[in-house]
């Protein structure tokens, strides 16, 4: 009788622990991109900016930006899932043109629309609100550029990152004009976006 007991423990303990470890692993109950993305088919896309719309100073923008913002892409669940910094390369480009975000991490460079499209994509699949945002950037020495960075929600604290390498450089205050995500059209600037 005490070895029944001791073997319907062990089953017991067994069933317990096999659900547990497997939690714990990701190997079945999380959904994992362990193997490296396959960026095989991954193309730039035609980019057709809409320059009519000069609502926002004269950014030209292209005619659907809500699809770049792409959280649901394989490639960009694999990185949301398996590694905490992307490098991308700063690139600017000779006559604007926007990276489609997958095509941005097949060739790790772009300028400052290409790597934010990439970050509110990430942080749109890893569940946090998040926006593309859009405007100047003015500098202490009196001079400006245009701008796109974005504004994302993690923990509750709210944050903005800058990837153009001059804000890194020199002071300056910002100017948001437009912002959109996969979610939300593009549209003028609201502050408090995150309670949309």
């Amino acid at each position: 009788m005490k070895f029944k007991r001791m073997i319907i423990i062990l089953v017991a303990c067994i069933l317990f622990f096999i659900p547990l470890t497997i939690g714990m692993t990701g190997s079945a109950l999380y959904i994992t991109y362990s193997h490296q993305p396959d960026f095989s088919g991954v193309t730039l896309w035609k980019y057709d900016s809409d320059k009519s719309r000069a609502n926002y100073d004269y950014f030209w923008t292209a005619n659907n930006p809500s699809k770049y913002i792409m959280p649901e892409n394989p490639i960009i669940q694999y990185f949301a899932n398996n590694t905490g910094e992307i490098q991308i390369d700063y690139s600017p480009d000779p006559v604007d043109y926007w990276q489609n975000p997958d095509y941005t991490l097949k060739i790790m460079k772009g300028d400052c629309e290409d790597e934010t499209f990439v970050w509110v994509s990430v942080h749109r699949a890893k569940g946090h609100k998040a926006v593309v945002v859009g405007g100047y950037l003015y500098f202490d020495d009196g001079t400006f550029t245009r701008d796109v960075w974005y504004e994302y929600i993690d923990n509750n604290i709210r944050q903005t990152k800058y990837v153009t390498p001059v804000a890194s450089l020199r002071k300056f205050y910002s100017k948001p004009l437009f912002m959109f995500n996969d979610k939300m059209s593009i549209k003028g600037y609201d502050p408090d976006w995150m309670n949309e």
